[in-house]
């Protein structure tokens, strides 16, 4: 599966080189804009990367109680984690549309995994609950080999694979056709079209067209942490092989980003009982010039945390 969906999604060439979101399928009706050679293609492109690589950056997984530098003890553990998405308000397109893409400011998982004196591996996963009408199912796994005693400085190689089937109601929903006018150009979302391709999600409860994001991401990471009792703080970095698409139902169309990026993470586990354990951090990923709308290079943060028992 992670294959075919790596060599469909590098098959189109991007229009600003590597990493750059780009059309994968489909004809959309401002297909002018994205086949020129001008501001139009390059805005466009960079408002979608940015889109979609700040949403991904939350649904990626940062393995914290499976990883045996922030969990230093042997055994089972049970819990979960969560990481913030995007502080700032939905992007807007072009047009001045919003997207619709604020349905929860964190993103939860389940995990479960088992830790021993030199490694950990670990299964997270979030079942498909509605929330503000959008719905996600989320797996992942991890595994970790270490290097150090269990109450001193440890090193670490961790990797991961996060995968992310969302479904929502983000480019075209009830709400921004009833605020079309307030646009720049409010053909940007037909009602005609709207009614014709929205209408059975409609009458199925959603507030519009229910869109498909994917995500399919390979991490390798690298860590060292000392150990401070109760306290053991962390640090790593990493690279993340990013595979996303993003299906729009309005239009029939399919758009991706291929890219490979950095991180860093910092961040320290407590475990203040035998039995439980904490944890609290924050990660930090490149932004490249043609993933922002301001088309200069920055970073996707995002704060996380978990919570869980080990038995």
């Amino acid at each position: 599966m992670l294959p075919l969906l790596l060599l469909a999604t590098a098959a189109a060439a991007p229009p600003e080189g590597f990493g750059s979101a780009r059309l994968v399928s489909g004809t959309p009706d401002f297909a002018s804009c994205i086949e020129s050679d001008g501001d139009c293609q390059a805005n466009f492109f960079r408002f979608l990367g940015h889109s979609m690589l700040e949403q991904g950056f939350t649904m990626q997984h940062h393995a914290l109680l499976t990883s045996p530098l922030s969990n230093r003890r042997v055994g089972f553990v049970l819990g979960g984690d969560l990481a913030t998405f995007p502080f700032a308000p939905p992007r807007e397109n072009l047009s001045g549309k919003e997207e619709n893409t604020s349905f929860s400011p964190v993103f939860p998982q389940l995990v479960f995994g088992h830790v021993w004196d030199e490694g950990g591996v670990g299964l997270s996963v979030l079942p498909p609950v509605p929330v503000g009408g959008a719905s996600a199912l989320s797996v992942s796994v991890d595994a970790a080999k270490s290097w150090g005693p269990a109450d001193g400085p440890r090193w670490s190689l961790e990797g991961g694979v996060s995968t992310v089937r969302a479904v929502a109601p983000i480019v075209a929903t009830e709400d921004q056709l009833a605020d079309r006018d307030s646009w720049s150009n409010p053909d940007n979302l037909d009602p005609e079209q709207f009614d014709a391709v929205c209408g059975p999600d409609v009458a199925a409860g959603s507030s519009g067209c229910l869109d498909t994001y994917t995500l399919v991401n390979v991490t390798v990471r690298g860590g060292w942490s000392p150990s401070f009792g109760a306290w053991a703080p962390y640090g790593k970095v990493g690279l993340t092989a990013i595979n996303e698409l993003l299906y729009v139902k309005y239009d029939d169309t399919t758009w991706g980003v291929f890219a490979l990026q950095p991180s860093a993470h910092l961040g320290t586990s407590w475990a203040p009982l035998d039995g439980l354990i904490l944890a609290l951090g924050g990660s930090a990923a490149l932004q490249q010039a043609n993933q922002s709308e301001e088309d200069a290079v920055g970073l996707f943060t995002r704060l996380e945390g978990a919570a869980g028992w080990r038995f």
